[in-house]
Parts: C-alpha cells; sequence; structure tokens
C-alpha cells in the first residue's frame, strides 16, 4: 500500500496563511423598492449608514423594514395614521404631480442620502429615485412628509 503524499497546493497555502488579507466581503446588489400588493406608498431612505424602508397602507398603517441586514436591525413600532392624514398624502402626491414625475431625478454622490419612493393610486402609480441636494422644488414637500414618517433616533 503505496500512498501517494504530495505537497499542498500554493494556493491552498496561500488562503491558509495567517498573513494573507481575507477576501472581500461579497457585495449585495441593491434591489428595487417593492411596492406590496395593498400598499399605498412604499418609501426607502439609503445612504453611508444603511437603508430603512417603510410601507404605508390605505388603512393608516405603517410597516417598517431594514432590508441591509448587515447593520444592527431595529424593531420599529407599527404607527398609525388617521383618515385626515392619510387624506393629506395621497392629496399631496397628486399636487407635486408625483404620478407624472421621472424615473430619476439628479445624481447619487458617494456620501449622500437617496430616496426612493413608489406609490399607487387607483390607476395611477409611478416609482421614483431622488438625491439629496438634487430634489426638485415641487417634490420636496413629499420627501418632507415621508421623511416626518420615519423613526427618530
Amino acid at each position: 500500500m503505496n500512498e501517494n503524499i504530495s505537497d499542498p497546493e500554493p494556493n491552498n497555502i496561500e488562503a491558509a496563511s495567517p498573513s494573507a488579507p481575507p477576501p472581500p466581503p461579497a457585495k449585495t446588489a441593491k434591489h428595487a423598492l417593492f411596492l406590496p400588493k395593498g400598499a399605498l406608498i412604499a418609501f426607502r431612505k439609503s445612504g453611508p449608514a444603511g437603508a430603512i424602508e417603510f410601507f404605508l397602507y390605505p388603512d393608516g398603517r405603517i410597516s417598517f423594514n431594514v432590508p441591509d441586514v448587515s447593520k444592527k436591525a431595529y424593531a420599529h413600532p407599527a404607527r398609525k395614521l388617521n383618515d385626515a392624514q392619510i387624506n393629506r398624502l395621497r392629496h399631496l402626491l397628486d399636487q407635486v404631480n408625483f404620478y407624472r414625475a421621472p424615473a430619476t431625478q439628479g445624481n447619487a454622490s458617494a456620501d449622500g442620502v437617496a430616496y426612493e419612493i413608489s406609490a399607487r393610486g387607483g390607476s395611477k402609480s409611478n416609482a421614483i429615485e431622488l438625491f439629496d441636494g438634487s430634489i426638485p422644488d415641487a417634490l420636496k414637500p413629499l420627501v418632507e412628509q415621508l421623511n416626518a414618517l420615519m423613526p427618530q433616533g
């Protein structure tokens, strides 16, 4: 019984060597903001510190989601908006001409904040992406209102 003992391949030695740098972490692809069935608005705010998103339903429920699982995920309590607040948001979507806005407005920067908004109202729907510093004046009230619904702290 003759066993063939050979030297390990050089690639295996380098990979196991303590002085070799660890492989870079796999980049996760950014997924498009999804508007769940029955939701009125989906809103995502992302920046250098991570991203957070929420979904607003016609009955006033808001469910929060932290899509970047590499960051510490916080449990966000569900909020409930009243009918008047929901109606104001629906009116604001029409007032700022959201359903006719172009899909992307402005340019992204590495350390800036990006906002993604997707909304559906009756037979109308649209999804847009905006970047801090280049948000059109017409859409600023909508971004401010949606930002106000984000958890503070």
